[in-house]
């Protein structure tokens, strides 16, 4: 009997140590540790101005106001401001005659309606005007990529690399023309380089 209890206690113990070995499998694995995000905090008018954008009269020729939009923009994006900031902001760097021209309208409206009034159509056409016809000319090949990657953006038509690499190679003076275009080379930013 004896034997036989220490055989039945044996086989408890079996029982029970299973027992715990299938209720510690069926316990969830632990879940790795989640990622503390902290909160976005809303942008604020100090955000923007620590990147300290230019104010804007008006007194400017249509590539500076362009220039002007495309750094409001950058500096927008880079804060990632919703619509309603940007128009917030970049509205508050207007002055003088500038302030004056527009009402309260969305950033869709405000960025059209600014670039009608301070860089037109008829300058658009101009600089693709220009873009067509620009030769290196005197100025030196730092100078002259630079304003045909700058004109280049108006131009309207789709175009594709070998054309705007033709078309930058027609415009070097004739030395490097002569150079470069044996090369044949079809990457601008190879070309460029």
């Amino acid at each position: 009997m004896a034997n036989r209890r220490r055989r039945n206690t044996a086989g408890a113990d079996d029982i029970a140590q299973a027992i715990h070995r299938m209720v510690d499998a069926m316990q969830p694995i632990a879940a790795p540790p989640r990622a503390v995000v902290a909160p976005i905090r809303p942008v604020s008018m100090e955000d923007f101005m620590k990147h300290r954008p230019t104010k804007f009269s008006g007194k400017a020729t249509p590539d500076e106001a362009d220039a002007w939009m495309r750094e409001c923009k950058k500096i927008c994006g880079v804060l990632k401001c919703t619509d309603a900031q940007r128009l917030l902001f970049v509205t508050f760097l207007l002055v003088v005659d500038a302030e004056y021209w527009w009402e309260e309208v969305t950033w869709a409206t405000f960025r059209t309606r600014f670039l009608e009034k301070y860089f037109p159509n008829s300058a658009r056409h101009e600089r693709e005007a220009e873009f067509l016809t620009l030769q290196q000319g005197t100025m030196t090949v730092e100078a002259y990529i630079e304003r045909f990657e700058y004109l280049a953006r108006f131009y309207t038509p789709v175009v594709i690399e070998e054309w705007r690499c033709r078309k930058f190679e027609g415009g070097l003076k004739h030395e490097l023309h002569r150079f470069l275009v044996p090369l044949r080379i079809r990457e601008f930013p190879v070309l460029v380089e």
